[in-house]
């Protein structure tokens, strides 16, 4: 694996707390614009398009209202950041409530391969046992499933994070000097 230190001892390396986050510029700017294009719309709808106009005209600003809301909605309802704490792991949104897992409560990391790839963290007890998922297109993926992967040293995975994650073996090979 390439640059296999930067994932070694993520947590003693990068301190506490730590965010990962999408980029506050991109996503700032996909919220304005999409508002934008809402609010332009909404005016042609108003002043621009009369009995007289085509129907092309009289469609056109729905369907940029659609794909407009579509984005606007996308970004103040999916992931924006993740907290990593002493004690838990915060998932942060902008328009809804966050998650806050507890290290202890984690119990298995794995794969959920349905239509969208997403990171699937099982957590709490037995009877009550709850799953959080979380796209695996976030960014820096690699460093934040090896800092759970680091502080929860006993959960349980799938083969998929078996490959991902970095083994003891594998730090093991790496801390030794070669000869």
């Amino acid at each position: 694996m390439e640059n296999l230190e930067n994932y070694i001892d993520i947590n003693k390396r990068k301190g506490f707390p730590r965010i990962y986050r999408f980029n506050r510029f991109i996503r700032w700017f996909t919220l304005v614009f999409g508002l934008a294009a809402i609010c332009y719309a909404g005016w042609l709808i108003l002043n621009k398009i009369g009995a007289d106009s085509s129907k092309f005209l009289k469609v056109v600003p729905f369907i940029i209202i659609f794909f407009a809301a579509n984005s606007v909605m996308k970004n103040l309802f999916s992931l924006n950041s993740i907290k990593f704490t002493n004690d838990e792991i915060i998932f942060r949104y902008l328009a809804r409530k966050a998650k806050h897992i507890s290290w202890s409560e984690i119990t298995k990391m794995q794969l959920d391969d349905g239509k969208h790839k997403q990171i699937q963290l099982v957590f709490g007890e037995k009877e009550t046992e709850k799953k959080y998922c979380f796209t695996i297109s976030f960014p820096n993926m690699l460093e934040i499933v090896n800092s759970i992967a680091e502080l929860c040293p006993n959960i349980a995975y799938d083969d998929f994070i078996k490959n991902v994650i970095i083994s003891e073996k594998e730090k093991a090979d790496f801390q030794r000097p070669e000869k």
